[in-house]
């Protein structure tokens, strides 16, 4: 309801980390008061990306479910119902993911090797000071998407389960939350690049540090791979349906096509070889049909996603 769709609230949240890490840095002496610095400012950007990030899930969620909705042989109030629950977080239960998500961002400062908080004071107590109100916001905003994900992707998988109308014929239902499940994979291995290339110094020996960034590419592999991989098997075994169809037609046409020809009896031959051709271009129809619920170019391209920066 915010003027512009409440995008710009995560730049001003930004800016706001900005200006209090600042005003810790001159409170604890740790840059002359009045001058600027550029360190420590990367990590600031978690919590408005997490923020922002889930934000984005909603509008791409909302979307995704209406290309679905063909296939998944809903009623009118059971895909109200439906589409409720999946945009919708329970009133009240963020609060124990964020609390859990604050309490490792404080550790994670306390842990961090000496060498890394040395241009903050140097001691936990003025690396929290400067540090703390970013870590309890972008740990905590990072652990609320975490759940907000989980709770995305389980509403992702029983949709899947529950359709009752999918038609390979028609892919764009098949491959609808493909595109909502690369985004969600993408936004958590980019954030786990960007806390590894751009504050290395901190992640050294930081036992905490490391394993958020570890959990946060292994959960992107995980919400792009996971929710899909049920259908897989419906998808298959569909295909499997449609293939001994049309090769059980293809050898009743080829029976009686040379039927006819052993017997001398050419009297609709040719309808015969028609269908039997017919049959046969349904067959190589049949055998292009998708069984992965996303498009080849997107498996790629999330692929090249993880696999780039490790090369770079």
């Amino acid at each position: 309801r915010l003027p512009g769709g409440g995008w710009w609230v995560y730049p001003l949240l930004f800016l706001t980390l900005v200006v209090y890490h600042h005003a810790a840095l001159w409170i604890t002496g740790s840059v002359p008061v009045g001058s600027t610095s550029l360190a420590g400012v990367p990590p600031l950007a978690f919590g408005p990306y997490a923020l922002g990030a889930s934000h984005l899930f909603i509008r791409i969620g909302g979307r995704s479910m209406a290309a679905f909705r063909p296939a998944s042989g809903l009623s009118d109030a059971d895909y109200a119902i439906r589409r409720y629950e999946f945009l919708t977080l329970p009133a009240g239960r963020t609060w124990a993911p964020f609390l859990v998500g604050a309490i490792f961002g404080i550790g994670s400062i306390l842990s961090a090797p000496p060498s890394a908080v040395a241009a903050y004071g140097g001691t936990g107590l003025t690396s929290v000071l400067v540090f703390g109100f970013a870590a309890l916001f972008g740990y905590g905003m990072s652990a609320v998407s975490v759940y907000f994900s989980v709770r995305i992707l389980q509403r992702v998988d029983r949709l899947h389960r529950e359709a009752t109308a999918i038609d390979l014929f028609d892919t764009a239902p098949i491959y609808a939350f493909s595109g909502l499940t690369v985004r969600l994979g993408l936004a958590y291995v980019l954030a786990g690049y960007y806390a590894l290339f751009l504050n290395s110094a901190f992640h050294v020996g930081n036992i905490l540090s490391l394993a958020s960034i570890v959990i946060t590419v292994t959960l992107g592999v995980a919400c792009f791979v996971l929710p899909l991989w049920g259908i897989h098997g419906r998808l298959a075994a569909a295909k499997a349906v449609l293939v001994r169809g049309a090769s059980l037609r293809d050898q009743a046409l080829e029976a009686e096509l040379f039927r006819r020809v052993d017997a001398g009896n050419l009297a609709g031959v040719k309808e015969v070889a028609d269908a039997l051709s017919g049959i046969r271009a349904t067959s190589d129809r049949i055998a292009k049909l998708p069984t992965w619920p996303w498009p080849p170019q997107v498996l790629r391209g999330f692929i090249s996603a993880i696999l780039l920066p490790v090369a770079v």
